[in-house]
């Protein structure tokens, strides 16, 4: 009997050290108030500060033609990392669903209104709509993607593009 008491006294002791464990970063969407220790499980939104864009990363062929003969076909393969070539190069999300773009001398470029399902980040512009895949997002960096696929027929030239652009951020608090 003193046996199971005293186990019971130092299951008591030892249970009420610990330290509630949880999300301790107050910018996450899962903040745990109470939470004493990290446990790792931290998840972020687009929302919170503005997103700069680092690079941006171009991928995928473009084909011109002219009455069926071709007069460029190339493949894309680079990264842009000049801050006046960047666009978007500043995104802010607000919380009322309200987005701005501003260009690297801090203008404002254009705004619109923005919603995420899982992965896909929609924004939504006034003459265009552009559907992104959230590849990566943590409390400082993003990694978005956007497939761009048009064709286009103007006077005989046809025109096809098939890229991915991929856009590296960094959020600025």
């Amino acid at each position: 009997m003193k046996r199971i008491a005293y186990l019971i006294i130092l299951t008591l002791i030892f249970s009420s050290c610990q330290k509630e464990q949880g999300c301790t970063d107050n910018f996450a969407l899962n903040y745990n108030i109470d939470a004493e220790e990290d446990d790792g499980t931290c998840q972020f939104g687009v929302t919170g500060g503005s997103w700069i864009t680092q690079s941006i990363t171009i991928e995928g062929n473009m084909t011109v033609s002219m009455g069926g003969f071709p007069l460029l076909d190339s493949t894309l393969n680079f990264v842009e990392t000049n801050p006046d070539s960047l666009e978007p190069y500043k995104l802010t999300f607000n919380e009322n669903s309200l987005y701005t773009e501003h260009d690297n001398s801090n203008n404002l470029v254009e705004g619109g209104t923005w919603s995420v399902s899982g992965d896909q980040l929609t924004i939504n512009m006034d003459d265009t709509t552009l559907l992104l895949m959230i590849e990566s997002l943590d409390r400082d960096n993003a990694v978005l993607s956007l497939d761009i696929i048009e064709n286009s027929n103007d006077n005989g030239v046809t025109i096809d593009v098939d890229i991915t652009q991929t856009i590296n951020s960094l959020r600025e608090w």
